[in-house]
């Protein structure tokens, strides 16, 4: 896939911000107990998904500032989608009718605990995922085809920055169907 590179930020900022705006609105006016209400048997809680993301983005947000400092600032003005981007964004991703194509365990840095108290995880999840939007804003002045940026798989899985953008709002995409799963379980 090619396009232009701040038609991509741009798209995925929107995007981005278009999924926390429903996370939001899931959440909005449930209390500590339907938060942390397991969906079933060693199934998640709204919580743990989002401290699951938090735990995710955190490291990603990490792993961008450190590309940032190993790149020249240097934009570029079309961005193309690498194979290896493609790949780990459709195995992440939720297929266009919703569906969860590929069940995937949790590496085990990012697995959330249990019974999370709601103010402070919501909160983080909201802080670390503007700081994502904030880094998604810096990439305007970088190259998104040459800078490198370690995922959660090791240093030896590097995807292009543009790709990290579709990965993680893949991932995001993916756990807001599961958040309306546990939401519709619970009630």
């Amino acid at each position: 896939m090619q396009k232009q590179a701040s038609d991509h930020i741009d798209q995925s900022i929107k995007t981005l911000e278009s999924g926390l705006q429903e996370i939001k609105d899931l959440i909005e006016g449930m209390d500590s107990k339907s938060l942390n209400q397991l969906e079933g048997p060693k199934k998640w809680s709204i919580l743990q998904t989002l401290e699951h993301l938090t735990l995710a983005n955190t490291l990603y947000v990490k792993n961008i500032d450190n590309a940032y400092q190993k790149y020249s600032e240097a934009s570029s003005e079309v961005y193309k989608s690498h194979w290896k981007g493609d790949w780990f964004t459709r195995l992440i991703s939720p297929k266009e009718n919703g569906e969860i194509k590929n069940k995937m365990n949790t590496v085990g840095f990012m697995a959330p605990d249990v019974n999370l108290e709601p103010e402070k995880t919501i909160d983080n999840f909201f802080t670390v995922h503007q700081k994502f939007i904030d880094q998604m804003k810096k990439a305007r002045d970088y190259d998104l085809n040459k800078v490198k940026v370690v995922t959660g798989f090791g240093p030896m899985v590097k995807l292009r920055l543009g790709d990290v953008f579709n990965f993680l709002i893949g991932h995001i995409q993916r756990h807001i169907l599961q958040i309306k799963r546990i939401k519709k379980a619970i009630n």
